[in-house]
């Protein structure tokens, strides 16, 4: 551990300036400890850069793209990223994706470039495992954000208070994605010093109560002093405080669902109802006093539209904190990330597209707008060829919005049967006799295509596609032609509709029913689906996974509800279309044009991970291993059950 404190030592920036010595100058090329903390430029430089390290803000990535960031070093295994998996784990990369494809929203697809999860779905975290940790590279930055706030208690200057509000409150939500991994970890919110006593090189491990108590306490803390209305890009009173309303609705789950464990170290053994009335005063202060609201765009534009800008349009009122990806679009900038190239369908370079596929399981969960159940008996599917607008036209626009499919709209698309900018996701041509026409060889009958261009890199690899792409925070006027790292789009940290939802389920768990039914149908009421005229706790879930899928919430949620061994140790379900293609020709008039919506027939696919037939959550990854490499250098690290 010393060693790993040693590493931790901030470097060139501030370096001391003894003045024991009259002949002594002061260095012209450094700044000393005592210049840095009076001069506002180099306070903000110092905690931009805190900020860039925070990459676990999104999605929970591991890392930067850049290579020589120190927080890409894991100083407990001796080891930090190479290049290939750099990309595969980072904020600008693929990182974003993987929180998706480890939980029942997505597979991902096999041909990934840098790295995949497939290990972790398939068995599960082991001892040792570098899947989303987040230890050493916490403690990084911690030990940064510590002199920092220290730091700033000396400083004169007139934002002194509002610079170290910032970064208490970047160090609560460091120390958040922490516990919400290991559970109790050692606190440390004091810089730790070469000289240190073994006392503070060697801290044991906090209880998790006072873990979650720490992060609510400094997040409520840091929104007294932070500003009320800054740029999205940083921290204000409102993130903060829906930092504190996440917090506590997390520690409150783990007191209701949770099993105490080690002495406490693991598990909260406290009255569930004061986190969740601690949620529920954050989430009010948001609602009546922030000015932010939810998105609801244009006149005329229509739900669908009105809910890709949400994340389309920046600094829109539902934004209360985002990363902000700011450069021209397709010219490549380590200030703009991946999303659009790794998620968008083809075309793109090298045909790279659609590596998180959502499952037909996860969109039967959306809701037609009329409030029956999206769900829809396998057998009435296959009876009959659909046309696209019969199977999805009258879903939850959310749906519409946020998932890609057969007959999406995609500019530069090759459609066909459609014609251009449309998304062709069919797999093999169903004759007038019933059968199906595929063959790789020879892959045109009657002059037509026997799967869309969409399928056809997957296709001839063997790879099985699930019907639906991700259409969330897809730019359409994004350059997928040039490289990774093209992505304009902002991505949201907090927005409001996390805050109606957190608040609607800490209501719901103290009783205040109406409260949360009148969150929950703000929220359906924005989409255009039907109002609920009750709610229960599982309606509120199925909220959750709609609204905020694909934005980092849901693995963690089947985590802190304790449902994750059940919900994430069962296969999960695909579809493929079908051209049916006598109606398709019969639709064809003497002058070529189409004159009726193609029809496909739907077939399921179940197992559709090839690589993940039966994915596995133990008990034991309700908390993730700590490591041998951490816990050898540190003997007052216990590690936690299972591993």
């Amino acid at each position: 551990m010393k060693k790993i404190l040693y590493a931790f030592i901030l470097a060139a920036l501030f370096t001391a300036v003894s003045c024991t010595d009259p002949l002594e100058q002061v260095p012209t090329n450094q700044y000393t400890d005592a210049q840095v903390w009076q001069d506002e430029y180099l306070i903000e430089s110092h905690l931009a850069d805190l900020y860039a390290m925070s990459v676990f803000m999104i999605n929970d990535a591991l890392c930067t793209y850049s290579g020589t960031c120190p927080g890409n070093i894991d100083f407990a295994r001796g080891e930090g990223y190479a290049w290939n998996t750099n990309l595969g784990y980072s904020a600008q990369g693929e990182g974003p994706i993987h929180t998706t494809t480890i939980a029942d929203e997505a597979k991902y697809c096999e041909r990934g470039a840098q790295v995949s999860y497939h290990g972790m779905k398939l068995y599960g975290i082991q001892s040792n495992s570098s899947y989303l940790r987040w230890w050493s590279n916490g403690y990084y930055l911690n030990r940064q954000l510590n002199h920092f706030i220290e730091s700033m208690e000396t400083s004169t200057l007139s934002t002194a208070k509002a610079r170290e509000a910032e970064a208490r409150f970047l160090r609560a939500f460091n120390y958040f994605a922490i516990v919400k991994r290991y559970g109790g970890v050692p606190l440390i919110t004091k810089e730790t010093k070469i000289d240190a006593g073994e006392e503070e090189i060697y801290p044991p491990r906090n209880k998790e109560k006072e873990c979650w108590d720490f992060i609510i306490n400094e997040a409520l803390a840091a929104a007294d002093n932070l500003e009320e209305n800054p740029v999205s890009a940083r921290a204000s009173k409102w993130s903060a405080l829906a930092l504190a309303a996440r917090a506590a609705l997390y520690a409150g789950s783990i007191a209701q669902y949770g099993t105490v464990q080690m002495d406490g170290i693991l598990g909260i053994d406290a009255d569930p109802k004061e986190y969740y009335n601690i949620a529920i005063d954050a989430c009010d202060e948001i609602m009546t006093k922030s000015g932010h609201a939810l998105y609801k765009g244009s006149m005329g534009k229509g739900y669908v539209k009105n809910l890709e800008d949400v994340f389309l349009v920046k600094n829109n009122t539902e934004v209360l904190l985002a990363k902000h990806h700011q450069g021209v679009a397709g010219q490549m900038s380590s200030d703009l990330w991946s999303w659009d190239i790794c998620m968008s369908p083809k075309p793109n370079a090298w045909s790279v597209g659609q590596y998180a596929l959502p499952y037909y399981d996860f969109v039967e969960e959306f809701d037609y707008v009329d409030g029956r159940s999206g769900k829809i008996d396998r057998n009435t599917l296959k009876s009959k060829a659909w046309t696209m607008d019969e199977l999805f036209g009258q879903r939850d626009p959310r749906l519409r919005a946020w998932v890609w499919t057969n007959g999406y709209h995609w500019p530069g698309a090759v459609g066909s049967p459609w014609g251009n900018d449309t998304v062709s996701l069919y797999r093999g041509l169903r004759l007038e006799d019933g059968s199906i026409y595929l063959d790789v060889t020879n892959n045109t009958y009657d002059g037509m295509m026997c799967w869309g261009d969409q399928m056809t890199e997957l296709f001839k690899s063997s790879i099985s596609h699930t019907g639906f792409g991700v259409a969330k925070n897809l730019d359409p006027t994004s350059d997928c032609m040039n490289w990774f790292n093209c992505s304009t789009t902002d991505y949201i940290i907090f927005r409001y509709a996390e805050v109606l939802l957190n608040y609607a389920e800490a209501c719901f768990e103290v009783g205040r029913v109406g409260d949360a039914l009148n969150a929950v149908n703000q929220i359906r009421s924005r989409a255009g689906v039907a109002e609920l005229g009750g709610v229960t706790r599982e309606a509120i879930r199925k909220e959750r996974l709609c609204e905020l899928c694909f934005e980092n919430h849901r693995y963690w949620d089947l985590r802190r509800w304790r449902e994750a061994e059940t919900v994430l140790s069962q296969p999960h379900t695909g579809i493929y279309y079908v051209l049916d293609l006598p109606s398709y020709k019969a639709s064809i008039n003497s002058k070529g044009e189409r004159t009726a919506e193609p029809r496909f027939w739907i077939e399921f696919e179940d197992h559709i991970d090839s690589k993940v037939q039966d994915p596995t959550f133990p008990a034991s990854n309700y908390y993730f291993p700590i490591g041998d490499g951490t816990t050898a250098v540190n003997p007052n690290l216990k590690e936690n059950p299972g591993y």
